[in-house]
């Protein structure tokens, strides 16, 4: 009976560290250079959307990271496989606002977005989004 309650211990730990090792291996780390500052004042604020009816409204990862030099460079961990999105801005004054003007809310603070669309007619999930399968390095243009 000893035996058998070692042996079920075992197995457990076994199932439950191949688990843990299986997972690892679908988690990928996403990494981002922004260029383009103007200026080195304030943060660049940071969103992953892995979904395209929360594109522009809530965020599967961020970070905010202080802007120090004319480029960021960032990294995101535990990626799972899927589509993704990112979108930057560079808060400049850090009030947690990308500051807009005029009648259709023309950003007036530096943004950008993966792929580096046109924003022609406006920003999409469609014009952004990559796939995420392994890690991956990705550079973004602020406009």
């Amino acid at each position: 009976m000893r035996k058998l309650k070692l042996l079920f211990l075992i197995c457990a730990m076994l199932t439950v560290l191949g688990g843990y090792s299986q997972s690892k291996k679908n988690s990928f780390t996403l990494k981002i250079k922004v260029a383009s500052f103007k200026n080195i004042k304030g943060v660049l604020r940071v969103c992953v959307t892995d979904q395209k009816d929360n594109f522009l409204k809530s965020c599967a990862f961020s970070k905010i990271v202080v802007v120090e030099d004319e480029a960021v460079s960032l990294k995101i961990e535990n990626i799972e496989k899927g589509n993704y999105a990112v979108s930057v801005y560079h808060d400049e004054n850090n009030n947690d606002i990308l500051e807009t003007a005029g009648l259709f809310g023309i950003p007036i603070e530096p943004y950008g977005f993966s792929n580096n669309p046109s924003m022609t007619f406006g920003p999409s999930f469609k014009k952004s989004v990559f796939k995420m399968t392994s890690d991956k390095d990705i550079s973004i243009k602020l406009k």
